[in-house]
């Protein structure tokens, strides 16, 4: 018996959602799967939500795969398709390598993409951290200086002048050459790196 994947109920669904729970249905399915590596059948039901996302993401597709959901088939050779069904099965299924290297090259891709975003961010949060930081040490130590009156009356009042000014241009200039330098030489690294794994694994699939 061949009955058509319910891609609805894989991605938890209901046959009216928006592109919008689709898009956040999908987030999640995947969220669950990166946080349970171990997962025997990770890599099949990677691909399973990748096909899920790839029918129900599109309105035609969806439309299309809707209207022929329900449908069961009871057949001795399961290779062989009635001709009236064979609009169906070939939406229903990716059957060709190029079509299933295709598909999982575009489901990586949106992978690694969110994997960088988050990496990114995660070092951004990072820096400002450390910068906030060094400020409030840099600071304390003026205050001491301030109180045993380490410091002369031109720094003292240079400090109380422009003191914010000067760390927030240090904080902005730092981001930059932060991001210049740092960030987007590795997101481009790792990018570089990345395509030739989705090569790889594509044609693996």
């Amino acid at each position: 018996m061949n009955r058509k994947a319910d891609y609805y109920g894989l991605l938890g669904l209901p046959r009216d959602a928006e592109k919008n729970d689709i898009e956040e249905a999908f987030d999640n399915y995947i969220s669950s799967l990166d946080m349970n590596m171990w997962y025997p059948w990770r890599t099949e039901a990677l691909r399973e939500g990748a096909e899920a996302y790839y029918f129900l993401s599109d309105p035609v597709r969806r439309k299309r795969y809707d209207g022929s959901l329900d449908y069961e088939l009871v057949l001795l050779d399961p290779n062989g398709v009635p001709k009236e069904f064979e609009q169906y099965f070939e939406i229903q299924k990716i059957t060709t390598p190029k079509e299933y290297q295709r598909l999982y090259r575009q489901f990586l891709l949106l992978k690694y993409e969110r994997e960088d975003k988050l990496w990114s961010l995660r070092n951004t949060t990072l820096f400002f951290l450390g910068c906030f930081s060094f400020l409030m040490i840099v600071s304390l130590i003026l205050v001491i200086f301030q109180k045993n009156s380490w410091l002369s009356s031109n720094s003292d009042l240079f400090y109380r002048k422009w003191g914010l000014l000067l760390s927030s241009g240090l904080m902005a200039g730092g981001y930059l050459f932060f991001r210049v330098l740092y960030l987007n030489r590795v997101l481009s690294k790792r990018e570089r790196k990345r395509e030739q794994e989705i090569d790889e694994e594509s044609r693996q699939a």
